[in-house]
């Protein structure tokens, strides 16, 4: 089962990762509606997260994903087609849609073994990234081989719309899961499987921070951008081995621990980073300090979900994929916001401040819920976690 659940993940991430790249040369008309196409699609997944959520409980993994297969592949062949920006925006939600009809029933699945949930999400977050890697090298190499961007970008587009199809197959064979109406016993939330969505939240935020500082680096540490994308590059391949080796961790020593781990790792990497943009540290010196502790960071990943896996109900699995999934969506677009806002008004070095402050503010806020939950005497305890 997991190994059809990791490549139905990376199928779906690539052609979704050609698209990123794809849209901003496709919708040439005006830079602002690029955003506005961009952004319906991590509103829609956050909207569809939960609901999704709830009817995993009764339909089957295979029909939903494969369903959302279907509307990647359609929307993408419609927006190949189209150039109007708001019937493009109305496509890009739907996909939107669609990712959530993906990624939140490929999670309940991984959760539903309910043994060695650390390798789980480590294999489930590693195709992810990689995933991602792939789709934004293949898109950038098709807009480095054709001149034209835009028709460089329509084929992409319909390259993704062919991976998309290519991964049906796998989505239909799926097996091992609830079939069509079995009812969930009941929502059955509990707080303590909420404890760390703060730090969730928190840790999207950031990485949606990073995303928006490519070009601040760039003008301010005046290095070239190739050397920027290189250093990104290989932060996203340290961080998909990580999880990967983090999450076979977790099984043996617990979530708790490993998380310690990721925070530290976090920190350092916050740390690094301001030194470099005060001018306290060259960038080149800085590197080695930094993969390290990249490496360190990835541990919070398969940490956190597997500590909320071992927690959940059976039959709310579903819903707290679910929830979970709307910080992965929503965490990523308001750390755009954040960092974009904050490069243009505050400057690099305050936008790394802003992002040592969201980490404080998101650990402050995991551990009073921790130490509340403790204080009513809510059993935090599921597992061996």
């Amino acid at each position: 089962m997991d190994n059809e659940v990791f490549a139905i993940n990376v199928a779906s991430r690539v052609g979704y990762g050609i698209m990123i790249i794809a849209i901003p040369y496709y919708v040439t008309s005006n830079l602002g509606l690029v955003g506005v196409v961009l952004a319906t699609y991590p509103i829609a997944e956050a909207l569809a997260s939960i609901p999704v959520g709830l009817i995993v409980n009764r339909f089957r993994v295979s029909s939903l994903v494969s369903i959302g297969l279907l509307i990647m592949a359609t929307s993408s062949l419609l927006f190949a087609i189209n150039s109007n920006w708001v019937i493009l925006a109305v496509l890009h939600g739907l996909m939107g849609v669609a990712a959530a009809m993906i990624i939140v029933p490929l999670l309940t699945a991984v959760t539903r073994r309910r043994v060695r949930l650390g390798l789980g999400y480590g294999g489930f977050f590693s195709t992810y990234f990689a995933g991602y890697i792939i789709g934004i090298g293949i898109g950038g190499l098709m807009q480095g081989i054709i001149e034209h961007g835009f028709e460089a970008a329509r084929l992409s587009i319909v390259t993704a719309a062919a991976i998309f199809l290519a991964a049906l197959p796998l989505a239909l064979t799926l097996k091992g899961h609830r079939g069509p109406g079995i009812m969930a016993k009941s929502l059955g939330l509990r707080s303590v499987e909420l404890i760390p969505l703060p730090l969730w939240l928190g840790l999207m935020i950031l990485l949606g921070v990073a995303f928006t500082l490519p070009s601040g680096l760039t003008i301010h540490l005046n290095i070239g951008g190739g050397f920027v994308a290189l250093i990104y590059v290989s932060a996203a391949l340290v961080l998909a081995l990580g999880i990967l080796m983090f999450g076979s961790l977790v099984d043996r020593v617990g979530a708790i621990k490993v998380m310690v781990i990721g925070l530290v790792g976090l920190s350092v990497v916050i740390g690094v980073a301001y030194l470099v943009v005060s001018g306290l540290l060259s960038i080149y010196y800085a590197i080695a300090p930094l993969a390290p502790s990249m490496f360190l960071t990835s541990a919070l990943v398969p940490s956190i979900y597997a500590y909320v896996g071992h927690r959940a109900e059976e039959g709310s699995e579903g819903l707290i994929m679910g929830i979970y999934n709307i910080p992965t969506a929503a965490g990523i677009a308001i750390g755009n916001l954040i960092g974009g806002f904050s490069l243009s008004r505050l400057g690099l070095d305050l936008t790394i401040i802003l992002a040592a402050l969201t980490l404080v503010i998101a650990v402050a806020l995991t551990a009073v819920m921790w130490i509340v939950l403790r204080g009513r005497g809510v059993s935090l305890n599921r597992q061996s976690t």
